[in-house]
Formats: structure tokens, C-alpha cells, sequence
């Protein structure tokens, strides 16, 4: 969610006014996440994410604020994930999990690099490679594009989350 403190232009703000700002917004902004992560509470383990949720963040694009649609900034999340096809009809996963890198981040979505074009609009991501049992966040891809270092990029909004017991495919 952004916050925005207005500041007339050069004029200096001290830090104790920054300080005060970070105290005013930081318990709504935490009550915010944990209010927004309810369908996602996977995201509620990972560290960027929290850290986004504790902090202000500011921007100097020249972007109006009422023309962006994201509530929340992303974050760059340079960490590997777990990727799964998802089948949206049968709501359920293939075995293969295939290891990505994320890129970044947010409460309401993700981007990632892979190797392969992906041909579903719908897969399922993990954050818990180093764990047994395994919860799913299935994303809409919204967009995907070809780099110049030979890898694709792909983003989308998360749509809510799975466990991988519950809906397993045995075809690979």
C-alpha cells in the first residue's frame, strides 16, 4: 500500500520528522499486509516482503499516482523458486517442479526469469524449495518477454494458494 507524506519542494525535513512518519505509518501499514496476505499467508515467510510491509518507501518517478494500479511497490527478490504447470481446469499441479529465478516482488504479484517459453496462462509457484511439504501460489500470467541475455521474463498477479498434497497430479 503506498503512503505518501508531502513535502514542500526544498524544504529539508529533519530526522526526527522522518522518524515520526515511520511510527505513524508503520502499524497501519503492518495491519495492512497481514490484511492483505490472508489468501497468501506463504508470503508472510518471506523476508523482503516483511521488510517492505515495516518500511517507507519512497519514489521519485514522475509516474501520477493516480495513473498506477499497483497498491503495493515491488521489491527485487533475487532468490531461486519453484515453478509448477498448473492445470486450471482439473486444479492440479504436474509433478515436475522446475527451478526459476525470481526477480521481484510483491503482495499482489511476481516476476521471474525461466529458460523455456511457458504455454499456460496459470502456473504454480513455490517459495519453499528446502521443505518436504511444499505450499503453492497459483499466479495469472499477465505478460512475458524475450531478454538479451536469452532468458524469459514473466510476471502476473497471484490468485491464491494451494498445498501441493491436495491437488497433485500423478502425470509429469
Amino acid at each position: 500500500m503506498r503512503d505518501m507524506i508531502k513535502v514542500p519542494a526544498r524544504e529539508s525535513v529533519s530526522s526526527r520528522q522522518i522518524e515520526d512518519a515511520i511510527r505513524e505509518l508503520s502499524p497501519d501499514k503492518r495491519t495492512a499486509f497481514l490484511q492483505e496476505t490472508q489468501k497468501f499467508p506463504c508470503l508472510r515467510r518471506i523476508p523482503e516482503l516483511n521488510k517492505l510491509a515495516d518500511s517507507i518507501v519512497a519514489s521519485w518517478n514522475l509516474e501520477p499516482f493516480s495513473l498506477s494500479s499497483r497498491r503495493w511497490h515491488r521489491i527485487p527478490c533475487e532468490r531461486q523458486i519453484g515453478l509448477a504447470f498448473f492445470d486450471p481446469k482439473t486444479k492440479s499441479l504436474s509433478a515436475e517442479l522446475t527451478i526459476v529465478e525470481c526477480r521481484n516482488l510483491s503482495i499482489e504479484g511476481i516476476s521471474f526469469f525461466h529458460d523455456m517459453p511457458i504455454l499456460s496462462r496459470e502456473v504454480a509457484i513455490t517459495f519453499d524449495l528446502e521443505q518436504t511439504e511444499r505450499e503453492f501460489i497459483v499466479v495469472s500470467l499477465a505478460w512475458s518477454r524475450f531478454s538479451k541475455a536469452h532468458l524469459f521474463q514473466s510476471g502476473g498477479r497471484f490468485l491464491y494458494q494451494i498445498g501441493m498434497d491436495a491437488s497433485l497430479s500423478e502425470t509429469g
